[in-house]
């Protein structure tokens, strides 16, 4: 696991936190935007959360099926390579910064506490099939790359 030595370490977490950023600024952009166009009492539909998370899947999906078309399994012995080491950065790192799965289920369980539970059902519907699709087309995406 050469590749997974401090320098890939390093690569990953800064991959994990350029996913985070921007998340935390899909997720304030919108709904800095949102809450311009509400009117008092609204509630704000999640939206940037539902973006970061659905980008996260589509990004997920393609890395996936594009190590898998490479011959990258997800093993020690395929990591120690920069092509793996780039795949997991931008999996883990860069896809596992961006989707939040704590953020989904606090918005979700906020939404249905304050009586929204339509859109709370809506948001968590919407969040498990984009989510599912954009893995797909992320997927179907990678395949179509002539590398």
């Amino acid at each position: 696991m050469n590749a997974l030595g401090p320098a890939g370490f390093l690569l990953i977490a800064l991959a994990g936190a350029f996913g985070a950023l921007l998340r935390y600024l899909l997720d304030v952009l919108l709904s800095a935007a949102q809450h311009r166009r509400a009117t008092p009492g609204t509630r704000i539909f999640p939206l940037g959360i539902l973006l970061a998370n659905s980008l996260a899947c589509l990004l997920v999906g393609a890395g996936a099926a594009w190590a898998a078309r490479h011959g990258i399994a997800w093993h020690p012995g395929d990591l120690d390579s920069w092509p793996g080491l780039l795949v997991l950065a931008l999996v883990l790192g860069v896809g596992g910064g961006l989707s939040t799965m704590s953020t989904f289920i606090v918005a979700a369980v906020s939404l249905w506490r304050s009586g929204a539970r339509a859109m709370a059902v809506s948001y968590t519907g919407l969040t498990i099939g984009a989510g599912l699709a954009a893995g797909l087309l992320g997927g179907l995406l990678a395949s179509l790359l002539p590398w």
